[in-house]
């Protein structure tokens, strides 16, 4: 658990933890150290862009649903610009990396951590004075952390000034003497609901101001399910925890066995060789030093599996300890500060604990025979030829015949057939070349005795030439005539599997024919096609089946390696168009422009035009362009993709025409 209560920043124990709004913590004293002053001609500059850009940006926190609060202090994101004018500081989570923008308050204003400090002082052993606005105001020397605040005197006390200088008789019997924790912001007044709507702890004028129309629960009920969900949770991480304990003690214990029997395939090395001439000695250092070599790699797997499922192990303990502990923390509102970021990533730690674990190593199935090289010793003689093993030593075979009526290309996908050459030549084996589609070079795709082959992961809309040549022990033959294969203009493709995760824990879910998609959870997931493309023209429309308005969908392409947990387009993988219910922006490396009003419903259709010719890629809705050339300068493989959440269910129709609006558009560059 000593993971948790580090700060990032002083590796020390927290010491005032204030609470970031991406949910990590950090000292005061360090936030006040990592904050960076906004200079005044840059906060004007950005005060008159923000009047143009739109709050609903694409890598705002606002538009993933998260809710600051009526009147923040601080904004997570990394936008263009600040997020609203009053930006007078910023500071990047030394955690996340995210950029958080601050008020005139800076990181004085930020929220302290209760239940961090609590869990600090509990378990860290580490205590100071209170933050000022915490200490009371009477004590003398070193103060103390002060429990009430009497409203008529405007005084703080702890509970020794509070017996000594405002007794609960005499004529101060009347006074209110409130007792002290997590207060409103706005008001001071200890919260007594919870803003289902808002997720934040609320206190009774809030209430009546600014959530009287929001779902509302008592604050000890919205705690008791935030705690029982967390314990959920951590309920299951602590079942996947020892899973990955009994994993490792299972790659530890193969080890031994590596090392039992690399040992004896030494041995067997050793007396094997020594029955061997000169030759073979030479052999048997080369072979000890390739099982040696088996040895090392094998332990170094062991090891780094090790310490790989270690490190996970380590994390999620730490993870698990802390949440237990903030369990326990009393303040209710306080646990509410924290609990359903702590649930949230009790839940991802324990969906990715074991997913990605390989199985142990096992020790290598190598065992040294020599019978059959010391009979091949022994039965060594002279033998006459036989007459086709000495054709095949005096020429070269001819040249196959090409079987046109068995060749064929469908999809990205082409079958090859051939004849083999007249005798009197044998043929040993064939090798069978393509090019590139483009009229380039020749390369080797096959090589082999069959005289059919298929060969997949073609491009679509490509003309792909292929030859073949036999060969035998005198040497190879020539090449047969070349045959032109033209492969599918348009794509034909659907959602890659591998992407499903069944719909599970906010995860991705696909139709049985891999053509609709649709994703349960807050998180933005990329779903990306089992083909890529590379070259032509191609249309694919997605047809929205459920929306609800608030979703944040975005469609376009990608490479293969893009950031699956993001909204498309925000890394430099990825090239989209994300769309409300209002308008559309093109997103790309995390920047967004191209604003266009017009936005989508459900039952509304997304289309996408990619023109590798020209490298272009544009979008429309219902058939009418969405905007202008969306992305130029498009060159290489990408792949059809969708970025999809909060219940957003799309189906997926690939190789249909362009509208003839775009095509008149093309016709016209």
């Amino acid at each position: 658990m000593e993971e948790e209560i580090r700060c990032n920043v002083c590796k020390e124990f927290y010491r005032e933890p204030v609470l970031l709004p991406c949910g990590h913590a950090v000292c005061r004293v360090c936030a006040e150290k990592l904050q960076v002053h906004i200079h005044d001609n840059e906060g004007s500059g950005s005060s008159n862009d923000y009047q143009e850009a739109d709050k609903a940006s694409v890598s705002s926190e606002t538009d993933s649903g998260v809710v600051c609060g009526s009147r923040p202090n601080s904004y997570a994101g990394t936008p263009a610009v600040p997020a609203y004018s009053s930006a007078a500081f910023s500071i990047t989570c030394p955690s996340c990396r995210k950029l958080v923008y601050l008020d005139d308050n800076g990181a004085d204003g930020l929220p302290p951590f209760r239940v961090m400090r609590t869990i600090v002082e509990r378990f860290g052993g580490v205590t100071g004075a209170p933050p000022a606005e915490e200490a009371c105001q009477m004590c003398e020397g070193e103060r103390r952390a002060a429990v009430v605040r009497c409203e008529q005197c405007s005084v703080r006390y702890c509970a020794a000034c509070r017996d000594a200088w405002h007794p609960t008789r005499g004529p101060l019997a009347q006074h209110e003497l409130r007792a002290l924790g997590t207060t409103c912001a706005d008001h001071g007044f200890p919260p007594v609901q919870y803003c289902v709507t808002c997720l934040i702890p609320i206190c009774q004028r809030c209430l009546t101001e600014r959530h009287s129309i929001h779902e509302t629960q008592p604050l000890a009920t919205a705690a008791r399910t935030h705690k029982t969900e967390l314990s959920q949770s951590l309920q299951h991480l602590s079942e996947q925890a020892k899973s990955m304990t009994d994993y490792i003690q299972k790659v530890k214990a193969s080890g031994e066995k590596i090392n039992e029997s690399c040992e004896e395939l030494e041995k067997q090395i050793d007396n094997a060789c020594a029955e061997l001439t000169c030759a073979i000695e030479r052999r048997r250092d080369e072979l000890i030093r390739a099982a040696r070599s088996t040895k090392s790699q094998a332990i170094a797997n062991m090891r780094s599996l090790t310490s790989h499922a270690a490190q996970k192990l380590r994390e999620a303990t730490a993870l698990l300890h802390f949440s237990i502990e903030a369990l326990k923390e009393p303040d209710q509102a306080a646990f509410l500060q924290v609990g359903n970021i702590l649930s949230i990533r009790a839940q991802e730690t324990a969906a990715n604990l074991c997913t990605s674990l390989e199985p142990p190593p096992s020790p290598p199935a190598l065992n040294l025979d020599i019978e059959p090289v010391l009979r091949t010793v022994k039965s060594m003689n002279f033998v006459e030829c036989t007459p086709v093993e000495n054709s095949m030593k005096l020429s070269a075979p001819g040249a196959p015949e090409m079987a046109v009526e068995a060749c064929a290309a469908r999809g990205c996908s082409c079958t090859l057939a051939w004849k083999p050459p007249p005798a009197p030549s044998a043929v040993r084996g064939y090798v069978l070349e393509l090019d590139d589609g483009l009229g380039g070079p020749f390369r080797e795709v096959y090589c082999g005795r069959e005289t059919v082959c298929t060969i997949d992961g073609l491009h679509y809309a490509s003309l792909y030439s292929a030859r073949v040549k036999a060969f035998n022990g005198a040497g190879e033959g020539p090449y047969s005539e070349i045959i032109g294969l033209q492969t599918s203009p348009v794509a034909w493709f659907t959602w890659d599997a591998r992407c499903s995760s069944g719909g599970g824990g906010g995860g991705v879910s696909l139709s049985a024919d891999g053509a609709r998609a649709a994703a349960a959870g807050w998180q933005p997931r990329v779903v990306l096609a089992d083909q890529p493309l590379a070259r032509g023209l191609h249309y694919w429309t997605l047809r929205l089946d459920a929306y609800d308005g608030d979703a944040d969908p975005a469609f376009g392409i990608a490479r293969a390696d893009v950031a699956r947990d993001k909204m498309l387009g925000s890394d430099a993988l990825g090239w989209a168009m994300y769309i409300d219910g209002s308008r559309s922006w093109f997103v790309h490396g995390g920047a967004h422009g191209g604003r266009t009003a017009g936005g989508v419903r459900c039952g509304s259709t997304v289309g996408v035009l990619l023109d590798l010719t020209r490298g272009t890629l544009r979008f429309t809705v219902d058939d009418h362009p969405q905007g202008d050339i969306a992305f130029t300068g498009l060159r290489g493989a990408f792949y059809p993709a969708v970025s999809l959440n909060r219940g957003v269910a799309v189906t997926l129709q690939p190789g249909l025409p362009p509208p003839e609006r775009l095509l008149s558009q093309l016709a016209a560059e």
